[in-house]
């Protein structure tokens, strides 16, 4: 390939996911590949450096002032490295969050990995990793819950934390700004699907953002510290509510569920005083009037249905889509999407009402999403006394719903829904 179709391929601008600057795609930075040029003004002396090339091999990589071909490009603005699909696809930023201990990260975790499968074999749409060393942490829940080499293993999944791997430092002359590291997957049309002469302009880049619950604390978002800024330029927002941290719910619950969430009462959270923080955070970066509403959808994901499903009579989940005489692959049921959402919307109406209020405040999209990330409840560990959940159990149901449902919403001409009776 030449560097000319390579340039014909490009966008002309692009948005950092890391510090979400535009920028024209001819000004994007390189790494140096060579180890000896080192020391970035804005990520440090350890740092490789970040540079704009003058010089490119016959592959259109940029060579570095040692000679070197470079492989990894950086935004100009933050010095960050960030994917090729930066420049080449759309991005489709999803904001996810949650209280502690509601199941968000096997929640990703067994969502990602659903969708890696589903796409490509219901949709055809692939749905892969952009860059498997920023997607590293999800790889590593997926690989613990999914690919354990022992049967029967007990697993517990590392929190979403505040500091550490979740999180980049960037220096500003005399300011360092921390930035929160999003996931990227690239979910690109394949042969057969309805939009494939446009494959380029229907592919998406999707950033997921994963906040802890600590994230949304008064102060917590600063200018030194940004990191609910994405809420703005999310297409879609996924809220993880859990009802077994509701004591109303456990209530309710009460001989219908012998899972341990349930009947040990392991937490108790307040979830809508989150939910709320969410929803002005969202109206101050969207710059929305304090009445107004949006469109983008907010999507309540209802985790550990499998211990609270004694409560939703009537329902019996089944794979939301189902192909159509005039395509070559499946469309999302929204019809019956819909009509899940209603009823547990108005279970939730009786049971914990300030939370359907807050979120129908935000948005005129508002679905209420079902889920189990494992399809069964934890065990306690003989030898630690923690509750913890066994590999050869887990039977995810519903995950990859939210996705295909801010997918189908906000991006349909990569995946469409269809209202079917």
């Amino acid at each position: 390939m030449t560097i000319d179709s390579i340039s014909t391929e490009l966008q002309t601008q692009a948005t950092c996911p890391n510090c979400w600057a535009s920028f024209n795609v001819e000004d994007v930075n390189w790494v140096a590949a060579h180890d000896s040029i080192i020391g970035d003004p804005r990520l440090g002396p350890d740092a490789a450096q970040r540079f704009l090339p003058t010089h490119f091999d016959l592959a259109g990589n940029a060579l570095d002032i040692r000679g070197m071909s470079c492989q990894d490009i950086a935004c100009p603005a933050c010095h960050l490295r960030i994917p090729r699909s930066t420049l080449y696809y759309r991005p489709f930023f999803v904001s996810i969050a949650g209280t502690p201990s509601c199941g968000k990260s096997f929640f990703l975790a067994s969502m990602s990995w659903q969708l890696r499968k589903l796409l490509p074999r219901e949709f055809l749409v692939t749905f892969s990793d952009s860059d498997g060393e920023c997607n590293k942490i999800l790889n590593d829940y997926e690989e613990q819950l999914f690919f354990s080499p022992e049967a029967g293993r007990l697993v517990k999944l590392a929190k979403t934390d505040v500091v550490g791997d979740w999180y980049s430092t960037v220096h500003y002359e005399n300011q360092s700004v921390t930035y929160p590291k999003p996931f990227y997957f690239d979910a690109v049309p394949l042969e057969g699907h309805f939009r494939e002469e446009k494959r380029k302009q229907v592919s998406r880049m999707v950033c997921l953002y994963d906040n802890a619950g600590e994230s949304f604390l008064p102060g917590s978002d600063t200018v030194n510290a940004p990191v609910t800024r994405h809420l703005g330029l999310a297409e879609a927002w996924l809220y993880c509510f859990d009802p077994t941290q509701d004591p109303r719910a456990r209530a309710a619950l009460d001989g219908k569920s012998g899972d341990v969430q349930v009947t040990e009462k392991l937490v108790t959270a307040r979830q809508d005083t989150v939910l709320n923080e969410m929803v002005n955070r969202i109206r101050r970066h969207s710059n929305l009037g304090l009445k107004e509403k949006t469109d983008k959808p907010l999507i309540v994901v209802c985790t550990k249905f499998d211990a609270w499903s004694g409560l939703l009579s009537g329902i019996d989940l089944k794979g939301p889509w189902s192909r159509t005489s005039s395509l070559a692959h499946s469309a999302l049921n929204l019809t019956y999407v819909q009509k899940v959402s209603e009823a547990v919307r108005t279970l939730f109406e009786k049971i914990c009402p300030e939370v359907v209020a807050v979120s129908r405040s935000i948005s005129s999209n508002v679905y209420f999403v079902p889920v189990s990330a494992t399809g069964t409840a934890p065990v306690k560990d003989p030898e630690t006394g923690k509750y913890m959940m066994r590999t050869d159990m887990l039977q995810p149901l519903w995950c990859e719903v939210p996705m295909l449902l801010a997918l189908a919403l906000r991006a349909p001409s990569l995946l469409v829904a269809g209202q079917v009776k």
